[in-house]
């Protein structure tokens, strides 16, 4: 007769319900050859396809910009066909030439026209990328892991439950702190080169791609998405909720960004007392003053032309008044919401680990 199975330990918590995970076997485990490194050699070797990917959406958008660049600066036609800071073009000659630099495929004109798009498309930079990261880590690097069940064999050999964890959290952001960095050292860099800048430094999607936020989003992403892979532990469902998770704090933090850092108040009263703000800075609140002072929304005024101190005190108001940040507050805002975000980051890494003590005590 075969021996009866030993009772569980009394003071071994096992989970129970639906959607619990089961614990690894208690027995020893293998041998711990290599340590963390062998987890993220693990970690690797299972999402090497993503972590190719990656590779090469870097370099491709790399070998894209400097082509462009390239491409505007060799072009053959490039002083012909540089139209900036020459006269207005009316006569016939000029007609025909001017027709001819813009319909040229391979022209100056054409190659001026792609490489304004790196400084004036920066969604395709800012939303797909940190959105991209989020749905990754939530589907594929976690909660299938979870759903298949492919984690038990890890856990019975040499990694722990938290080892695990922390070595694709590792991995994941290693990757998307190389590639953002990257791709902020190209959008300055286009910037730079090109001959127009596009939209100005503050605006919501022009802001992140210029500094450390965009990095500091794409770490968020990766926990953001680790958090809710161990929360629903369902691949499409983990999708589905990092994408409207992160989108969340991406919209939230730039609605809060102008009030992130003291910023300075115009007062205009009359025509002619003063000049407004500076054309480059961040002018995200503007309104009108009454009589006796106070602030009060914009409104629209009937007044014909410019306004004037008659016209403004006809209507019961003596000026207006504009909040805003100059170029000088840029790299406040940068760090300050900088530090936000990876707080951000370093609680959803702890509520994570929190959730895998439970799931797997």
């Amino acid at each position: 007769m075969s021996a009866p199975a030993p009772a569980p330990d009394a003071g071994t918590a096992v989970p129970s319900g639906p959607d619990a995970v089961t614990p690894p076997p208690t027995g020893p485990r293998g041998p711990d050859s290599g340590g963390f490194r062998a987890t993220l050699r693990s970690a690797h070797l299972v999402h090497r396809g993503a972590v190719r990917i990656a590779g090469v959406a870097v370099l491709l958008a790399t070998v894209v910009t400097f082509g462009l660049y390239l491409w505007t600066r060799l072009a053959p036609d490039r002083e012909r066909c540089d139209f900036r800071e020459g006269e207005m073009l009316t006569k016939g000659e000029d007609l025909k030439r001017l027709s001819e630099c813009y319909d040229s495929a391979f022209g100056y004109q054409s190659a001026l026209s792609w490489y304004r798009l790196l400084v004036t498309d920066l969604d395709l930079w800012v939303l797909v990328p940190v959105v991209l990261v989020a749905v990754f880590v939530a589907g594929p690097l976690i909660a299938r892991e979870l759903e298949s069940g492919t984690f038990r064999l890890a856990w019975t050999q040499a990694e722990t439950p938290r080892r695990w964890l922390t070595g694709r959290l590792v991995l994941g952001c290693a990757v998307v702190i190389v590639a953002g960095t990257v791709c902020v050292g190209l959008i300055r860099f286009a910037r730079t080169t090109s001959v127009e800048q596009g939209m100005l430094w503050s605006h919501e999607s022009v802001f992140p791609t210029l500094g450390p936020v965009l990095v500091a989003y794409l770490v968020l992403a990766v926990a953001l998405g680790a958090l809710v892979g161990l929360l629903l532990r369902r691949v499409i469902l983990s999708m589905a909720a990092a994408l409207l998770g992160t989108g969340a704090v991406l919209v939230g933090l730039a609605q809060l960004r102008p009030y992130l850092w003291p910023h300075e108040t115009y007062v205009r009263k009359g025509e002619g007392e003063g000049t407004f703000p500076p054309g480059n800075s961040y002018q995200f609140d503007y309104g009108l003053l009454t009589l006796d002072g106070d602030r009060v929304p914009h409104t629209w005024l009937n007044c014909p032309g410019r306004e004037s101190t008659e016209c403004l005190r006809g209507q019961g108001y003596s000026g207006r008044w504009i909040d805003y940040h100059p170029a000088s507050h840029f790299w406040p805002l940068q760090l300050v919401e900088t530090g936000i975000v990876l707080a951000l980051a370093a609680l959803a890494v702890f509520v994570s680990l929190r959730v895998l003590r439970k799931i797997a005590p």
